[in-house]
Parts: C-alpha cells; sequence; structure tokens
C-alpha cells in the first residue's frame, strides 16, 4: 500500500497559525477548511476580546487613578485639618503663656515700683528728719539773725542802717523788730524755721 501526502499552500495572512492548535488524527496531515474558518473566527475573537480586556484595563487604571487621587485629596485634606487643629492649638498655647508672662512681669514691676517707692520714702524720712534737726539749730543761729537783719534794713529801704534792729531772745528763736515813723516790722526765726519744716513735709 503506498501513501500519498498533500500540501496545501497557505495565504500570508494564515501564516500566523500556531503550530498547535487543532487536534487531528495521527494518520492524516490534512486542514480542513472549516478548521481554518473556526480558525479565523476564533482569531477574530480573541482580538476582539483582547481589545476589550484593553479598553477594560484602561477603564480600571482610569478608576484606580481616579481613586488614588480622591484618596490623595482626602489624605490632603485631613493633613491640613489637623495642621490647622495644631496650629489653633498652639496658638492658644501661645496666647497663654504670653499671658502669664505678662502677668508676671506685671507683678515683679509692681513689686519693684513698691520697693523703690519704700526707699523713697524712707529716704524722704531721713533727709526730712536731718533738715529739720539742722532748722531747729538755725533757729538760734547768727548768721540766720545777721541775714534777717539785713532784710528788714532792707524791708524799711535803709540802706545806710540808720535804724536800729531790736533783738529779742528767746528760748525756741530770736524776734527781731525794726521801725521807723510810719511802720514796725518783725520778724521771727522760729516762725520761718516753722514754714520751712512745712514746706519740706509737703515734697
Amino acid at each position: 500500500m503506498v501513501r500519498c501526502t498533500l500540501y496545501i499552500e497557505l495565504d500570508a495572512s494564515q501564516k500566523a497559525i500556531p503550530k498547535v492548535g487543532f487536534v487531528r488524527p495521527r494518520h492524516s496531515n490534512l486542514i480542513k477548511r472549516s478548521e481554518l474558518a473556526t480558525y479565523q473566527n476564533s482569531k477574530v475573537l480573541i482580538m476582539a476580546l483582547e481589545e476589550k480586556v484593553k479598553e477594560y484595563q484602561n477603564l480600571l487604571e482610569e478608576q484606580v487613578l481616579m481613586m488614588l487621587e480622591e484618596k490623595e485629596q482626602l489624605l490632603n485634606q485631613v493633613i491640613v485639618d489637623e495642621y490647622q487643629k495644631v496650629s489653633e492649638a498652639w496658638k492658644e498655647q501661645q496666647i497663654e503663656w504670653f499671658k502669664v508672662a505678662e502677668h508676671e512681669l506685671s507683678r515683679h514691676l509692681k513689686e519693684q515700683e513698691e520697693a523703690i517707692l519704700d526707699v523713697k520714702r524712707e529716704l524722704k524720712h531721713q533727709i526730712a528728719l536731718e533738715v529739720q534737726a539742722r532748722l531747729t539749730k538755725l533757729t538760734q543761729s547768727e548768721k540766720l539773725i545777721s541775714h534777717l537783719v539785713e532784710v528788714l534794713h532792707s524791708e524799711m529801704d535803709d540802706a545806710c542802717k540808720v535804724l536800729q534792729v531790736e533783738t529779742e531772745q528767746h528760748e525756741d528763736g530770736v524776734t527781731l523788730s525794726i521801725e521807723d515813723d510810719d511802720r514796725v516790722i518783725s520778724i521771727d526765726s522760729k516762725t520761718i524755721i516753722e514754714e520751712l519744716k512745712r514746706g519740706l513735709d509737703s515734697i
């Protein structure tokens, strides 16, 4: 028995037929036209499916990108909100710190001011006591009496010192008097010193 082999020339469009394709009986190398048609239809279907897969893949990628953008925006908003909360809390804390610092500074300045006033009062009191003690001694001072005599002559327009100044000694001072035909002027050293003391107390 002689076996014959049949070869079929394929079109260029059919050269992409895969090597592993249809299961044929081992005793035959023939490819039927129906098998070729089935292959062509399968190829078209596969290409259509590939297009659909690409379309769905692109759609899925777009949806994933949109979801990522939404998540990113949401995360950014959460970060902004949290930062705003932390910033507001920090501002409130700073304001509270400034209030406490201002209060402490005011209290410290007030204490310093009171201490300075106490020192000034004490110093003024000591000076007043010292001055009053010296003023008390001045009531019998010869320099003061001499100055008062000059004042009396000046008040009487007695530049030549013709008029006599009468002197009357007291325990706490001296009274000086001068007179002419029209008037009498008297000066008491005690009164002058007391006026000086009152002026000192009012400072």
